[in-house]
């Protein structure tokens, strides 16, 4: 999946990419899933946002069930492109490498 940018008139690039990385407080993946995702998009225009699965806005709850996106599980890394949300990894710790592959930066 290529990264949609925007080019506004003044030559500068807005990222329309946002990550989300869903955790809770006992998972014992979840430190080290926020580690690879943090290294991952180290130096890039790439926002990511960590959320508590337990204290998850309702906004945000609303969007995952428009977008058909359901968590079973922590750590879990979505991706929002153009107003869409994608779930990349659920339960597992990716590599830094695959986080990359996946978001087009390889």
């Amino acid at each position: 999946m290529a990264l949609r940018v925007e080019q506004p008139p003044g030559g500068i690039v807005i990222p329309l990419t946002t990550v989300y990385l869903i955790t809770q407080k006992n998972c014992v993946n979840c430190p080290a899933a926020k580690m690879v995702v943090e290294e991952a998009l180290l130096n890039s225009e790439i926002t990511v946002e960590t959320i508590d699965l337990l204290k998850m806005d309702p906004d945000f709850e609303f969007r995952l069930l428009e977008n058909q996106v359901f968590i079973s599980s922590t750590p879990s890394i979505l991706v929002e492109n153009d107003g869409t949300l994608k779930m990349l990894y659920s339960g597992d710790v990716p590599t830094v490498e695959d986080v990359r592959t996946q978001l087009g930066m390889n």
